[in-house]
Order: structure tokens, then sequence, then C-alpha cells
């Protein structure tokens, strides 16, 4: 019997990951809410959170609460299968861990997700430049460096197409730029949305906003690159200390010793 309710929890869980994980997002086009909320019960992530891991709270809830339900429920079956006699408290600390597993794997979905994006953002503002130069509009740019450059699985193809239509919409440009920083959480999205609304405000050219920021992403990359060639200097220096320090020995003092020894015994059998 505890065999088929491990099965069935398995089966809940699995359907509910299923649900959760085809979700797709649609344009969240600003529109006039009443109170927006941001924390539900027995969820220790919030709905900003969610979001920038790439879901919908509204629309993943009911199969979240059941995933969590059967996470629990499985843990509870798995440690009556396995044998070992726990106390109550134990037994209820482990289904409480499980219960908010779910949750864990959405924040390190999260850190995943928010890691790609910025993997990915200095090509796209390379393939945008080229558009820019080319004399495209911001936005015309936008759409073919977002078609041209990313795959259409990536999730700042998603997010960028997103941004293309709430601007398409009627959303002002810097209330667009901000969800777009909200739904993902990369500060290299931000500082080019600040220096591209600070450009057209000013009326300097927006291609000198992507290139500057380009320039950032180098410096950052030469920094990175120095560290790590600085961390393997360091790593590399006390195998070579290890390996040519017998070695020195061997050359350097193992002659002069003979020569000591050599002179001791000639002073011997001259006293």
């Amino acid at each position: 019997m505890i065999d088929l309710f491990l099965f069935i929890g398995l089966m809940i869980s699995m359907g509910a990951f299923i649900h959760i994980h085809k979700q797709s997002l649609k344009a969240e086009v600003q529109k006039p809410v009443k109170k927006s909320i941001n924390w539900y019960p027995l969820i220790i992530i919030s709905k900003s959170q969610l979001r920038q891991a790439g879901f919908q709270i509204n629309k993943i809830l009911l199969s979240m609460y059941c995933f969590k339900m059967a996470a629990a429920f499985c843990g509870y079956t798995a440690i009556e299968i396995s044998g070992y006699e726990l106390s109550i408290t134990a037994t209820s600390i482990l289904c409480v861990l499980c219960f908010f597993m779910p949750d864990i794997w959405f924040l390190f979905r999260k850190g995943q997700r928010k890691q790609q994006i910025n993997n990915s953002l200095e090509f796209f503002l390379s393939v945008l430049l080229v558009y820019m130069r080319a004399g495209f509009s911001l936005e015309r740019a936008f759409s073919l460096a977002v078609d041209h450059g990313l795959s259409k699985k990536h999730p700042l193809y998603k997010e960028l197409k997103l941004f293309l239509f709430e601007l398409s919409a009627g959303k002002e440009r810097e209330l667009a730029f901000n969800s777009l920083f909200e739904r993902t959480d990369v500060t290299g999205l931000k500082k080019l949305a600040n220096l591209m609304l600070i450009g057209s405000k000013l009326g300097t050219p927006l291609i000198q906003a992507v290139e500057s920021q380009l320039e950032s992403f180098a410096l950052k990359k030469n920094i990175l690159l120095a560290k790590k060639v600085n961390k393997k200097a360091l790593h590399t220096t006390f195998p070579i200390i290890l390996i040519c320090f017998p070695m020195f020995l061997v050359l350097v003092f193992f002659p002069a010793a003979l020569q000591v020894m050599n002179v001791l015994k000639m002073l011997v059998e001259v006293l």
C-alpha cells in the first residue's frame, strides 16, 4: 500500500512539474491593478523572484501547491519505506524540508536563468549595434537583433520579445525598460536602459550608449581574465616549488657538500 502511495505522489509531483515547466510567458502590458500580491502563503519565494525564474505565479499557483504537497508526501512515504524508526519531530522536519524543496529549485532556476542572460547579453548588444549603425530605428534594430542573434528557446529572446510587444502596445519606453529589468534582475540591462533613456532625453546618439555598454562588458571580461590568470599562477607556484627545490638541493648543495667533505679529508690526512 505504501508503494502505491509513493507511486501516486510521484505521479502528482511529475504532473505538476511538467505543467509548471511548460507554461509560456505572456506580455505584461501595464494594466490598472488594485493591489499587487508579492507573497503567497506557504511559499518562501516571492512573485517577482518566480517571474525572474521564468514563471508567472498566477498560471502555476495550483500546480505549485500540488507539487509541494506531493514532495512532502513522497518524503514521508520514502521514510516509511526505508525502515528507519525516526521520532515524530524528525519526521515532521524532514517532511517540511521536502515541502519547501520546490521553492529551492525555483531559486536555483532563477540564478541559472540570470546567468544565461548575462552570458548572451554581450553578443546581443554586438548584433544590435550592427543594425543601429545600418540606420534602423531602436525598435526595429531590437527586433532584428532578437530574431537573428538569439535562439527562440533562450530566456533573453523571450524577455526581449515581451519588451518589444509592450512598446508596440503603447507602453512608455522607460516603463518597458524598468519592467524588463524587474523580470530579469540583470544589471547589464538596467545600465543599458539608463544610458538609452539619458541619451534620448539629451539628444545624443543611442549608438554611443550601446558602445559604452559593450566597452564595460569588455573591461569586466579583461578583469575576470586577469583574476583567473593570477589564480592559475598562484596554483602553479606550489607544485613548481615542490619540483624545483629538490633539484636545487641536488645541483647546488650536494656538490658544495662534496667539496667540503674532500677538504675535511685532506685536513685529516695532513694532521
